[in-house]
């Protein structure tokens, strides 16, 4: 369900500082992302916006500041129970090397509650399936995951994520690999799930299409995130 008024935010991030080394790439940023929200994150490369995801799923931690997910701090224990309820999908997927079909690599995001090993359930196939359906996947099921283009393995790496029921969902360039028409499509099932099935988006993008489309928006530069009433013209570069 989205957000009512009184709702606390997902996301929130206060004076956070963080990056690579002794230099931080992030610097006093401050955000919040509501509950069903469609957020997007632009700005030019390098001002921290992936930087930002990997601090919300404790591959980063803060140098100053304070993050919390889900009203917890990434990393802490007890965060595990947090990431399986987040869906993550990174810049560049790639096919790899292990050899899986489409459907056993989308299959691979029931596991984290299955528990690796484990049989899926018929509830987890028909999760599978419908994750395949909407992202249009559905007739490459059996192809190797190895043997697909850019664009169709972007949308795998989506359903994946899908399959595992998230309650927020992070897409960092989702539709980079993608020509104007698919991007469209891909767009469309990015807003059904968040508007019919209340899944909070957060979305990293530089295209003016996708980010038109958000109803928040958060624009980063010299380190911090200033949150922007509409969207405007250019704010993509």
């Amino acid at each position: 369900m989205g957000a009512s008024g009184t709702a606390q935010p997902l996301i929130s991030a206060r004076d956070l500082y963080a990056g690579y080394g002794k230099k931080p790439v992030l610097k006093k940023c401050s955000l919040t992302v509501e509950a069903g929200s469609l957020t997007g994150f632009c700005g030019p490369n390098g001002a921290g916006k992936s930087t930002f995801l990997k601090l919300c799923l404790g591959m980063l931690r803060p140098q100053q500041g304070s993050i919390t997910v889900m009203g917890a701090r990434p990393g802490q224990a007890g965060f595990r129970e947090i990431l399986l309820r987040i869906g993550y999908v990174p810049q560049n997927t790639q096919g790899g090397t292990l050899p899986a079909t489409v459907r056993e690599a989308v299959a691979m995001g029931r596991y984290g509650k299955a528990g690796l090993g484990r049989r899926l359930s018929p509830q987890d196939k028909l999760l599978v399936e419908a994750a395949m359906e909407a992202v249009g996947i559905t007739t490459l099921a059996k192809q190797q995951v190895q043997k697909l283009s850019g664009g169709q393995t972007q949308r795998v790496a989506i359903a994946r994520a899908l399959a595992m029921e998230p309650e927020i969902l992070m897409l960092d360039e989702p539709t980079s690999n993608l020509d104007w028409e698919s991007r469209m499509e891909l767009l469309r099932v990015i807003k059904s799930q968040q508007e019919y099935q209340g899944l909070t988006t957060v979305l990293v993008s530089h295209s003016a299409d996708t980010l038109s489309e958000c109803g928040a928006i958060y624009r980063f530069t010299a380190g911090s995130a200033e949150k922007l009433a509409e969207y405007q013209e250019g704010l993509h570069a």
